[in-house]
C-alpha cells in the first residue's frame, strides 16, 4: 500500500488537454495550478486525451485511491475525436470527491466560443441558428445538430465539492446557468507572470494590436466598427476568413509566448472587445503590465476583478490561494469523514 506524508494529497489532475503540451491560455492556468501544487509537495499525476502519445500512459500512472481529483475543460475541443468516456466521467462524478474548472465554457456548450453568450433556450436545443454559427460567426466546422448539454452536464458541476472560475464575468455565465453554483464558486485572479510581462519603454510603432480580434469571438465586428480605417494587427491563429472576406486588418499570425513580451512592448494601444463574455483574457493583464493602453468593452472577464491590474503584487499569491483553499477542503471533509 503506498503511504503519502501527512498534509501530502494524491491528486489526480484530469483535463482534455495536457498542459504541459499545449501552450494556449486556458493551458497556461492550468499549468501554474500544477506547477504550485506540486511546489507545496503534493503529489499530481496528469491525466490526458491528448496529447495522443500521453493518452494511455497517464490512465496508466494515475493514482487508484486519490485524496482528490481536479477535472478541468473535461469537454474541450469537441471536434476532436476522441474524449474521455462517459462511463469514466460518470464514476468520478458520483464520487463527489472532485474540484471543477472552467477556463472557457466548454462543459456547457460543444460550439466554437458560446454563440448565445449564455441565453439558452430549455437547456437541450442550442437557441443558434446553423446559417448564423457557419456565416456570420465565420465557423468552418463544429455544428453539433442543434444540441446543448446543458440538462446532461448538470451534475458535473452540481456534484462538485466547488467549481473555479476565472473572474465574476465567468462566474456569473454559469450561476445563471445553475443557480445553486453560487455557493460553490471560487474565483481565481489571474496567473501571470509579473516579471516577464513589464513595460520596457523602447519605441511603440505599432499602433494597435489585438489577439485573437481577427475572430468573430474576440470581437472582430465590434473592431472594425470603432476603428473602420486604422490597420489593425491581429495575431493568434492564422484564421484570415472574416479579415479577407471584410478587406480588414492584417493577421500575422501566432506569436511563441517567450516572444510575447518584446511583441507587446511595440503595441501602442492592444483592443480586446469580444462578442462572448470571456472568461478572463489573460493577454489584457498581459498588455497592461507590458505598458501598452488598453481599449476594451464590457465583456471582458479581466476587467471585473476588484483589484488593481496594474499592481505586481497583487498577482504573486494567486495560486497559492487558490491551494489554500483546496487544502482546507479536504483537510474539512477528512473531518466529516464517518
Amino acid at each position: 500500500m503506498e503511504i503519502t506524508p501527512k498534509g501530502i494529497l494524491k491528486i489526480n489532475f484530469l483535463a482534455h488537454l495536457n498542459p504541459f503540451f499545449y501552450n494556449g491560455g486556458g493551458e497556461q492556468y492550468t499549468r501554474a495550478i500544477v506547477n504550485e501544487g506540486r511546489r507545496r509537495g503534493h503529489r499530481i499525476r496528469v491525466i490526458s486525451v491528448y496529447p495522443k502519445s500521453r493518452r494511455i500512459l497517464s490512465r496508466l500512472l494515475r493514482f487508484r485511491k486519490p485524496d482528490l481529483w481536479m477535472l478541468f475543460d473535461v469537454f474541450n475541443c469537441p471536434d476532436h475525436k476522441k474524449h474521455f468516456s462517459d462511463s469514466f466521467l460518470k464514476k468520478i462524478v458520483s464520487r463527489e470527491n472532485y474540484i471543477l474548472g472552467q477556463n472557457a465554457y466548454g462543459d456547457i456548450c460543444y460550439l466554437n466560443a458560446l454563440p448565445c453568450n449564455g441565453n439558452i433556450g430549455d437547456g437541450t436545443n442550442c437557441v443558434e441558428k446553423k446559417e448564423d454559427y457557419f456565416g456570420v460567426r465565420g465557423n468552418n466546422s463544429g455544428w453539433r445538430n442543434g444540441y446543448c448539454p446543458v440538462n446532461d452536464n448538470k451534475e458535473l458541476f452540481t456534484k462538485a465539492v466547488f467549481n473555479i472560475f476565472l473572474s465574476p464575468l465567468h462566474a456569473s455565465v454559469f450561476q445563471k446557468i445553475y443557480p445553486g453554483l453560487k455557493e460553490k464558486t471560487f474565483i481565481l485572479k489571474p496567473l501571470v507572470d509579473v516579471d516577464l510581462f513589464r513595460d520596457k519603454g523602447i519605441k511603440r510603432d505599432i499602433k494597435y494590436a489585438s489577439y485573437g480580434g481577427h475572430s468573430e469571438t474576440k470581437g472582430f465586428y465590434n473592431i472594425m466598427e470603432m476603428f473602420p480605417n486604422e490597420e489593425v494587427i491581429f495575431f493568434g491563429s492564422k484564421n484570415d476568413k472574416l479579415p479577407r472576406k471584410f478587406g480588414y486588418g492584417k493577421v500575422i499570425g501566432r506569436i511563441p509566448y517567450d516572444e510575447m513580451p518584446e511583441f507587446l512592448n511595440r503595441v501602442e494601444y492592444y483592443i480586446h472587445m469580444p462578442r462572448w463574455p470571456e472568461p478572463h483574457g489573460l493577454i489584457v493583464n498581459q498588455a497592461a503590465l507590458s505598458g501598452c493602453k488598453l481599449i476594451t468593452n464590457d465583456n471582458v472577464g479581466a476587467m471585473t476583478h476588484s483589484y488593481d491590474m496594474m499592481d505586481r503584487e497583487a498577482y504573486r499569491k494567486n495560486a497559492e490561494e487558490l491551494w489554500e483553499k483546496i487544502e482546507d477542503t479536504v483537510k474539512q471533509k477528512r473531518c466529516v469523514k464517518p
